[in-house]
């Protein structure tokens, strides 16, 4: 057996939070999964989310995501974010490193769930190495602090936390060739065999965040790792509680050229998403980015794949809705999907870079709404992404 995620420990852990929150007779938010879904109160729970990142000109992240206090402006921001989320009719939020108040206006908006990324720096030469592992198990204790900071009553609607994202090949065949010895992982919640060095770091950080937050919250949420089309081959996950992959359809004849149309739709977008969801059939498959970008300087290519960049705002909002329909359509039911992005990354590549948008850079043009200069501050206008998406998830 390679897995198995249930020892006996964790079946009393299980059965210990089960019992308190009987006797507590409060509703609360609880995760599972069966073989297609992702479950929430025992109910298929398809999510419909969108990646958001609070990165307006001027702040960066990585900076603002342990700020002790945000300005006014930038908090009305957010807010106004969040609400022009539920109002495109999603469900849920992706975040990457939020800071607190993302958190406390998705509370005071109500209505979304969420899912946390853990981010793991995937160029790390070595993810064994005992230092990063030090360094990402105190950036775990810290997000997942910072949630329950919020959510005081130790019920946020945390749908799962994802240990890392897109990994890339060259650091995980390095940290691969440099521990053969290492093939197995035995935890409090998960005991893997068969494994190599960079799955077994997943294993372990994996394990660290459900005992962290049990043993400080009472609660053992879902864990994923998100995944993407350069390294499908190289690194297997069915330890975790589902599969994420992200998925673009201007990669897909690139980097997977046998891929074959979608049985429903016909797209090599659906065809790559059914071959994925074919190779564990029996854990649940969450699309967890999808997107086109809209910067001008880039080559046109046009549908039905588009391509890298260059494409026009009117082929965004066609391209999406494809994209939705390609996954809800696919021949064995996938968990959902996740819009990349809500706004335009004009921070790529630092602070000074933050002020304005390069034309060239085709990662700051994903945005379904646009950032544009507001007197002293910024504001936000939806593409017709933003519109065509909520023509199908507002229904």
């Amino acid at each position: 057996m390679r897995y198995l995620l249930l020892p006996l420990t964790v079946v009393f852990l299980l059965c210990t939070c089960s019992l308190k929150r009987d006797v507590d007779e409060q509703a609360r938010n609880e995760y599972s999964v069966d073989d297609h879904f992702i479950l929430k109160n025992g109910t298929h729970f398809v999510i419909r989310g969108v990646v958001y990142v609070p990165g307006y000109p001027g702040y960066l992240p990585w900076e603002i995501e342990n700020a002790p206090a945000l300005p006014d402006q930038l908090r009305a921001s957010i807010s106004t974010d969040i609400a022009n989320i539920k109002a495109l009719g999603a469900n849920s939020v992706r975040f990457w490193g939020a800071p607190r108040y993302c958190y406390e206006a998705l509370y005071n908006e109500g209505g979304l769930d969420f899912i946390q990324t853990i981010w793991v720096d995937g160029e790390a030469p070595d993810f064994q190495y005992s230092l990063f592992k030090e360094t990402t198990r105190a950036y775990i204790r810290e997000v997942v602090d910072r949630i329950y900071s919020v959510f005081t009553d130790n019920d946020p609607p945390l749908i799962a936390f994802l240990i890392g994202n897109e990994l890339s090949e060259g650091s995980i065949l390095a940290t691969d060739n440099a521990h053969p010895e290492i093939t197995s992982f035995t935890g409090n919640y998960i005991i893997a065999s068969h494994l190599t060095a960079t799955e077994a770091f997943l294993a372990e950080m994996a394990d660290y965040i459900k005992t962290y937050e049990y043993e400080n919250y009472g609660n053992i949420s879902l864990v994923s790792y998100a995944n993407y089309i350069m390294t499908p081959e190289i690194i297997d996950t069915p330890f975790l509680d589902f599969r994420c992959h992200n998925v673009y359809s201007y990669g897909i004849d690139y980097f997977q050229p046998n891929t074959g149309g979608g049985t429903s739709s016909g797209t090599l977008l659906q065809g790559w998403v059914e071959a994925l969801k074919a190779m564990y059939p029996y854990l649940p498959l969450l699309i967890t980015e999808t997107g086109l970008s809209v910067s001008p300087n880039a080559a046109h290519a046009g549908p039905p794949n588009y391509g890298y960049g260059g494409n026009t705002e009117a082929e965004q909002a066609v391209c999406l809705v494809q994209n939705i329909t390609d996954i809800s359509t696919t021949l064995l039911p996938t968990a959902g999907v996740v819009i990349h992005e809500l706004l335009d990354a004009w921070w790529k590549f630092g602070l000074e870079d933050s002020y304005s948008q390069d034309p060239d850079d085709v990662e700051e043009w994903f945005g379904i709404m646009r950032i544009v200069e507001d007197g002293d501050w910024w504001a936000t206008e939806p593409r017709p992404a933003y519109d065509a998406v909520q023509g199908v998830w507002g229904e």
